[in-house]
């Protein structure tokens, strides 16, 4: 019989239930088929798997000591039980034979198709008006762990696949990227500063570690934790309960590593797999590693996370990944970390990002879920004040956000999906031209690109470069030439708003306590030092700089907050911040003035946009929020809160908005049982 067919069968028989806690069984039967299957047979003997399975001294003796036959009966025992329940649809036969132990393999002809179990798919739509994040199935294929924005509130969620119901974990605010213990009992999750679980049966979160907005993590059975702690840099371990990090990997200098991310362990509980992306565009892969050891062994390229699935009836163990936006089955060996046969598409198309984990998750026993569809699902368009749509703009895009030129003649995105960067990058859209785009800046800039604004003048573009340890900020001519670096300083820094008098720059950060993203607001003038406007304990960003009369400072400066729990949007006077205005009432985000002052537009939490009347004057003085229109916006607890995602045309009787693109099942999870 095929080895490789063999093999297949041996992983599937060592990672069923019936083997779960048979260490001695399990050990026994590789080494007997492995010996096989490399025509060794003739050193199968009672003497040699004494010593070298059972650790038997080298002086071991049969005769007064019968461990090996007991172990065999245990063995042929549990090969029993395994094929008379999970492996009774099995086409391919191990028996190892009394009175010996040279195992036999046979190909086994199954009565009739109704051993062969069907496949069940269903779609799981996420609760009314929300829309799914990141997601994982339980490894015992009954639950569903998901994140998803709930007024004002990243919230972690858990719905049994045999319910029609989901109810959100109470104290999981903040939630993004979850994973399971072993048991299937406790999800932990991440916050912007904290890795926390949560018993899902009752309880408050726990605290396991410290983090700067961390991407991934798995649980092995013994209680270890790996994870990503930031957004660049090598992966941590930890006790489950609670500890201080370790080290678990070291980036490959030679491949141009930066990040190693979204974790999961193999059977075993003691090699994973992870994501190690590359600043090299193309370079990026999925590794196996160890906790055992510093060394690893790269699979394949890829831009996204991958996963373990083992054995089916049917299906050998199998690494299933990302290709071209379809997600791919291959035959994995995990115990020699090695591919073989051809990859086979088991779903056209799954949502991904670049460096992110990819939008699917498999269980122990073979339940599969994912969210289809591509990632360049919105568009740019143009609509009036009642909602109707007076033109598209441009292609489908993945942008993570964009800023309007004030001459409305541009829009500036930010944008994963350029074929020639490893990063985020800058791109310019021109509206004149029917929304034709093209790179901003430098396609050779290895470093990652955030939340391009423009200058008053329309003729710059303010964007940061770098990562979370460093980021600069640069002023970028659109005509072309050098850029100029206005700020360069460790930590992270995000432009919100350029002050129509051009003399300030607002930026969001989440220095200086690395939990909330604060408000820092910097003069352009020469050896300027950036300020921090709005230093409380909870998130205060996305300042906007009410408009100006030409040279004339701005008086007000609006922002959302998150004092009273929710995203709310607020006005303090400029520059002293001595006072403070709500502006929201129900919870709101991303504040923008119209061109004369005398209107301000938010986002309510179900994508409302809302507007309120502001009297001019030396008091700011306003009206009550009216709503105008409603359209489904990216809210992902990512990012989407404090990076733009529509625009305000300067008469306010048009918006330039990005909205999701509507179609049958969007938004929609799909559950394949078994895959």
């Amino acid at each position: 019989m095929d080895a490789q067919r063999v093999r297949q069968q041996l992983d599937r028989i060592l990672t069923s239930a019936a083997f779960a806690d048979a260490g001695r069984a399990g050990s026994f039967l590789r080494f007997v088929v492995e010996r096989t299957l490399d025509g060794h047979t003739a050193g199968i003997k009672e003497s040699v798997i004494a010593v070298e399975v059972l650790n038997r001294p080298a002086s071991f003796d049969s005769k007064s000591d019968p461990i090996v036959r007991v172990e065999a009966g245990r063995l042929r025992a549990r090969l029993t039980s395994y094929y008379e329940a999970e492996g009774e649809a099995d086409t391919v036969l191990i028996s190892l034979p009394k009175g010996g132990y040279v195992p036999e393999f046979i190909e086994r002809r199954l009565p009739g198709a109704a051993k062969i179990p069907g496949v069940l798919r269903l779609s799981i739509l996420p609760p009314e008006d929300l829309s799914f994040d990141s997601f994982a199935v339980s490894p015992d294929g009954r639950k569903l762990a998901f994140t998803a924005f709930l007024k004002g509130r990243d919230v972690l969620w858990v719905r049994a696949l045999d319910s029609l119901e989901a109810k959100p974990l109470m104290g999981t605010d903040g939630a993004t990227w979850p994973f399971w213990s072993p048991d299937s009992l406790t999800i932990a999750f991440f916050t912007p500063s904290k890795l926390k679980a949560i018993e899902i049966n009752g309880g408050p979160p726990r605290d396991i570690a410290d983090v700067i907005v961390g991407r991934g993590g798995a649980w092995s059975p013994e209680g270890i934790i790996v994870f990503c702690p930031r957004p660049v840099g090598n992966l941590s371990k930890v006790p489950a309960t609670g500890g201080v990090p370790t080290p678990v990997t070291s980036l490959d200098q030679t491949r141009a590593e930066v990040l190693h991310a979204f974790p999961q362990f193999l059977p075993g509980g003691r090699e994973f797999l992870y994501l190690a992306g590359c600043s090299r565009a193309g370079e990026s892969s999925i590794r196996a590693g160890s906790l055992d050891s510093a060394d690893s062994k790269v699979l394949l390229n890829a831009d996204t996370s991958a996963a373990y699935a083992p054995a089916l009836p049917g299906r050998p163990p199998s690494l299933l990944f990302v290709h071209d936006g379809a997600l791919i089955a291959q035959a994995f060996d995990s115990r020699r970390l090695e591919l073989s046969g051809e990859p086979n598409a088991i779903a056209p198309q799954v949502r991904f990002d670049r460096w992110y984990q990819a939008k699917f998750s498999v269980s122990g026993n073979g339940v599969l879920v994912y969210q289809g569809g591509s990632a360049e699902n919105h568009q740019l368009a143009l609509y009036d004040r009642q909602g109707n749509l007076l033109s598209a703009v441009g292609p489908p895009n993945d942008y993570l956000s964009f800023t309007l030129s004030p001459d409305e003649r541009y829009a500036a995105a930010n944008r994963m999906d350029d074929p020639g960067s490893a990063y985020p990058t800058v791109w310019v859209v021109d509206l004149s031209r029917g929304g034709a785009v093209f790179r901003f800046t430098d396609a050779d800039a290895a470093q990652s690109e955030f939340t391009p604004v423009w200058s008053p003048d329309s003729r710059e573009i303010l964007l940061s470069r770098g990562d979370d340890r460093r980021m600069r900020l640069f002023r970028h001519a659109l005509s072309g030439g050098a850029p100029e670096c206005v700020l360069d300083a460790e930590g992270p820094r995000f432009p919100a708003d350029w002050s129509g008098d051009g003399r300030f720059i607002a930026y969001n950060s989440q220095l200086p306590d690395y939990r909330n993203m604060h408000t820092w607001i910097m003069a352009l003038e020469p050896e300027a030092a950036p300020h921090l406007f709005l230093n409380h304990s909870y998130e205060e960003f996305t300042a906007q700089f009410s408009p100006t009369g030409g040279t004339d400072a701005p008086r007000w400066i609006a922002y959302a907050s998150r004092e009273t729990g929710r995203y709310e949007v607020c006005v303090r006077d400029f520059p002293q911040g001595r006072h403070k205005w709500q502006v929201s009432n129900q919870g709101g985000l991303q504040p923008h003035w119209r061109r004369d002052g005398r209107e301000l537009f938010y986002l309510s939490l179900d994508g409302t946009i809302m507007s309120v009347a502001v009297t001019p004057g030396p008091a700011f003085q306003f009206g009550p929020p009216e709503p105008l229109f409603t359209k489904e916006f990216r809210f992902m607890p990512r990012y989407a809160v404090w990076m733009n995602q529509y625009a305000v045309l300067r008469d306010g009787q048009r918006f330039l908005l990005n909205c999701a693109i509507r179609d049958a099942g969007q938004g929609a999870i799909t559950a394949v049982i078994p895959w």
